[in-house]
């Protein structure tokens, strides 16, 4: 290689390991400021509080959905869909 493309390539590598060491240093620092402030609690806290919204909302809703639809099943022969019938008409 040419003396001068090994320094230029010295000097991305040099710079880029900068970079990188810096990048992990402030992640380092932005998670100790996280911690100190409490930042850590109150987004763990927000992921429990979601989870239980979750299991009290979305699972019995999902629950009786698939109950209506078992009561009520769909079958091709009482009829075509909305959707069918405006694709057969060209308006979908």
């Amino acid at each position: 290689m040419h003396p001068f493309s090994i320094l230029t390539l010295a000097i991305f590598v040099a710079g880029y390991i900068t970079a990188r060491w810096d990048l992990v240093t402030r992640l380092y620092e932005l998670s100790v400021f996280a911690w100190d402030n409490g930042v850590i609690v109150r987004a763990a806290q927000g992921f429990a509080l979601l989870s239980i919204v979750f299991v009290l909302i979305f699972i019995p809703v999902q629950h009786l959905a698939r109950v209506e639809a078992d009561l009520h099943p769909r079958s091709p022969s009482l009829g075509i869909s909305a959707r069918e019938q405006l694709r057969r008409r060209g308006s979908f």
